[in-house]
């Protein structure tokens, strides 16, 4: 255990040790920096080549192996903090961004008046989300990476290997041969990440590098409001998991450093979900079944940071073109931040398909999304990490007390599978 530990220990510190020498290479070098982008695009090809069929069996057989009792209990409890989690997240959004007025004073300058999107606008209501959770053709949903329709597949053969299984003495190939499946794609990933520090390297100096203190500078108030959204956010999970499930917080922080590290580096949910995964069992000790639940079903429907980043940027842009919303469309502004938030991507370069959807329903210029254009980074980096730790909180409120093995959490013993 002891070497293990050290091990994922040296991991995450080179992560970080690429993420800062990334910066300072992307500063010094600047543009030149981005003929190295392909290096990180390669690993996070490599990462996701397996993400979705990874996500996939992990749901598969976790829903497989409860009983409809247990699913109907964990399961609905996690996706109520699931929704009132992002609801209260993009309530936060637009509260500070009222406050602080990211978008003030931003209508002049040359970042505004050369924005220029020429994308067409991606028309979404209530209902076409809902629609959209359903595919109609499961290959075709693993193809595109829509992670909601494939996980509703995943959860439907669960059921339905969960009630094979009651009726067949706890026997089924199909249950076994997904269980391994999942284990061998684990390997792939892990296998992987032991280049994570140079393709994090690559990316982030190339992202750097083209991104320029010009487009940067007149949107720090911006990153900033966004930043401390998710830091309250961060302090309402805190307190109430320290309420819940009596644990130390700043015991817990030391547990969720690699994961949070990751997700700064990769600015992506699903590459971060085996370590996420990984750690939330051995080393705070939630119980398996509920991490290998709640984990992946979190990933699209869990994106606090997701919804944040949508209200802030929504009522920023109404700032900056002299837009004025009532009470009753800024409700609405909040709704529609966090039904969108539902279906977020869990990649890299989501960010701009998501403000696709949101700019044309509050009907604000969808020139305005190329103010934005180039801050995939910086804003990937303060959504992803509440994305990824919140959906470990959300597990760690639903398992309680009881739900965490205490002696795992102090570091007393590891976590054995299926215990």
């Amino acid at each position: 255990m002891t070497a293990k530990e050290r091990k994922k220990v040296g991991t995450t510190t080179w992560i970080v040790i690429s993420m800062v020498l990334g910066v300072i290479a992307g500063v010094i070098g600047g543009q030149a920096m981005a003929q190295v982008q392909f290096v990180g695009d390669i690993f996070f090809h490599l990462v996701q080549m397996g993400i979705v069929p990874f996500v996939m069996c992990t749901i598969i057989v976790a829903v497989g192996a409860l009983t409809p009792q247990a699913l109907s209990g964990f399961g609905l409890k996690g996706i109520m903090i699931f929704a009132v989690s992002s609801f209260v997240a993009a309530g936060l959004g637009i509260g500070l961004s009222m406050i602080f007025q990211p978008g003030t004073g931003l209508g002049n300058t040359a970042l505004v008046q050369d924005a220029a999107y020429e994308s067409s606008a991606s028309a979404v209501t209530f209902q076409d989300t809902l629609v959209g959770f359903f595919g109609s053709n499961i290959i075709a949903s693993m193809s595109a990476g829509s992670m909601v329709q494939c996980i509703v597949f995943a959860i439907a053969l669960g059921l339905v290997i969960s009630f094979w299984r009651t009726t067949h003495n706890g026997e089924c190939k199909v249950y076994d041969f997904i269980g391994e499946l999942c284990q061998l794609l684990l390997n792939i990933i892990r296998g992987v990440m032991r280049i994570a520090p140079i393709g994090i390297f690559c990316y982030v100096a190339s992202m750097v590098g083209s991104l320029g203190a010009e487009v940067l500078v007149p949107l720090v108030k911006y990153l900033l409001v966004m930043a401390a959204c998710v830091l309250l956010m961060f302090v309402l999970y805190f307190v109430a998991v320290a309420v819940v499930c009596r644990v130390n917080p700043i015991a817990l922080v030391r547990k969720m450093w690699p994961m949070s590290a990751l997700a700064l580096g990769t600015i992506s949910s699903a590459i971060t979900l085996p370590v996420a995964i990984e750690d939330t069992k051995n080393k705070i000790g939630v119980r398996h079944d509920i991490t290998d639940l709640l984990l992946p079903l979190g990933m699209p429907l869990n994106s606090n940071g997701a919804a944040i980043h949508l209200a802030v940027t929504a009522i920023t842009i109404a700032q900056i073109y002299g837009i004025a919303f009532s009470g009753t469309e800024l409700l609405y502004v909040w709704v529609i931040a966090f039904l969108l938030s539902l279906a977020n991507a869990v990649s890299p370069g989501a960010s701009l398909v998501s403000l696709t959807m949101i700019v044309p329903q509050l009907g604000l210029p969808m020139a305005s999304i190329g103010i934005f254009a180039g801050l995939e980074y910086p804003t990937g980096a303060i959504r992803t990490i509440l994305n990824v730790d919140g959906d470990v909180f959300a597990a760690m409120l639903v398992a309680g007390r009881k739900g965490i093995d205490r002696e795992v959490f102090d570091g007393k013993k590891t976590a054995v599978d299926d215990a």
